[in-house]
Protein backbone atom coordinates (compact mmCIF):
# COMPACT_ATOMS: atom_id res chain seq x y z
CA UNK A 1 0.00 0.00 0.00
CA UNK A 2 2.81 2.41 0.88
CA UNK A 3 4.55 1.61 -2.41
CA UNK A 4 1.39 2.43 -4.37
CA UNK A 5 0.92 5.76 -2.61
CA UNK A 6 4.60 6.59 -3.07
CA UNK A 7 4.43 5.68 -6.78
CA UNK A 8 1.30 7.82 -7.32
CA UNK A 9 2.88 10.75 -5.47
CA UNK A 10 6.02 10.43 -7.59
CA UNK A 11 4.01 10.31 -10.84
CA UNK A 12 1.90 13.29 -9.76
CA UNK A 13 4.99 15.29 -8.79
CA UNK A 14 6.82 14.58 -12.04
CA UNK A 15 3.79 15.39 -14.19
CA UNK A 16 3.25 18.67 -12.32
CA UNK A 17 6.86 19.72 -12.88
CA UNK A 18 6.80 18.65 -16.53
CA UNK A 19 3.63 20.55 -17.45
CA UNK A 20 4.36 23.65 -15.38
CA UNK A 21 7.75 24.22 -17.01
CA UNK A 22 6.44 24.68 -20.53
CA UNK A 23 7.06 28.03 -22.20
CA UNK A 24 3.70 29.80 -22.04
CA UNK A 25 4.71 32.95 -23.90
CA UNK A 26 3.05 33.61 -27.22
CA UNK A 27 5.24 32.79 -30.19
CA UNK A 28 5.30 35.72 -32.60
CA UNK A 29 5.48 34.80 -36.26
CA UNK A 30 7.95 36.46 -38.61
CA UNK A 31 5.19 38.30 -40.46
CA UNK A 32 3.75 39.74 -37.24
CA UNK A 33 7.20 40.88 -36.16
CA UNK A 34 7.86 42.37 -39.60
CA UNK A 35 4.55 44.27 -39.52
CA UNK A 36 5.13 45.51 -35.97
CA UNK A 37 8.52 46.93 -36.92
CA UNK A 38 7.03 49.07 -39.70
CA UNK A 39 3.98 50.53 -37.95
CA UNK A 40 3.92 54.32 -38.02
CA UNK A 41 1.83 56.69 -35.93
CA UNK A 42 0.86 60.33 -36.40
CA UNK A 43 -1.33 62.99 -34.82
CA UNK A 44 -4.95 62.93 -36.03
CA UNK A 45 -4.97 66.75 -35.97
CA UNK A 46 -1.77 66.86 -38.07
CA UNK A 47 -0.15 69.34 -35.66
CA UNK A 48 3.27 68.48 -37.03
CA UNK A 49 2.08 68.05 -40.61
CA UNK A 50 3.27 64.66 -41.92
CA UNK A 51 5.65 63.78 -39.07
CA UNK A 52 5.33 60.12 -38.01
CA UNK A 53 6.51 58.17 -34.98
CA UNK A 54 7.62 54.55 -34.63
CA UNK A 55 5.69 53.94 -31.41
CA UNK A 56 2.20 54.82 -30.18
CA UNK A 57 1.95 57.64 -27.67
CA UNK A 58 0.69 61.21 -27.41
CA UNK A 59 1.25 64.16 -29.71
CA UNK A 60 3.80 66.51 -28.10
CA UNK A 61 1.83 69.54 -29.34
CA UNK A 62 -1.87 68.81 -28.66
CA UNK A 63 -1.48 65.74 -26.37
CA UNK A 64 -3.95 63.63 -28.39
CA UNK A 65 -3.29 59.92 -28.86
CA UNK A 66 -1.28 59.17 -31.98
CA UNK A 67 -3.13 57.07 -34.53
CA UNK A 68 -1.73 54.25 -36.62
CA UNK A 69 -1.03 55.33 -40.20
CA UNK A 70 -2.63 53.08 -42.82
CA UNK A 71 -0.13 51.85 -45.36
CA UNK A 72 -0.94 52.76 -48.93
Amino acid sequence: MKKTILALALIFGLSTVTFSCKDKEKQVSETEMHEAQHDKYKCPMECEEEKTYDEPGKCPVCKMDLQKVKEE
